[in-house]
């Protein structure tokens, strides 16, 4: 199985978790994050500002499991990825930034109606 031409080209071997990290520290950065301490080789933690992320390795893949730890339930999400499917970097931070923008908007929902229900 070989890796997806975005990762072979910035990889200098083609190891299993070398292409997680690589994969994982591109979607932390175009999501403007720090990366992972480099220490964490099967499984990654990052938090944005309404949104953990936590991304463990698989075997041919990554997991990330998407949580909304702020809300009255908490909310989360898992997302599977398969090398051999060549997933998109940019795919996976833009899905990031919808799920976080649904958190936003659940999170100010029981707010609002709170001044409504205060005006009646």
């Amino acid at each position: 199985m070989s890796l997806p031409p975005w990762l072979r080209s910035r990889l200098p071997s083609e190891s299993p978790t070398r292409s997680f990290v690589a994969f994982t520290d591109e979607v932390a950065r175009l999501l403007e994050l720090p990366p992972a301490p480099p220490a964490e080789v099967y499984q990654r933690a990052y938090q944005t500002a309404r949104v953990w992320m936590v991304w463990r390795y698989k075997d041919g893949g990554a997991s990330l499991f998407l949580e909304c730890p702020y809300g009255e339930l908490r909310d989360g999400v898992w997302v599977r990825l398969q090398w051999h499917q060549s997933p998109d970097p940019q795919t996976v931070a833009a899905m990031v930034r919808a799920y976080e923008r649904g958190a936003r908007r659940e999170r100010r929902r029981p707010y609002w109606l709170a001044r409504v229900l205060r005006g009646r």
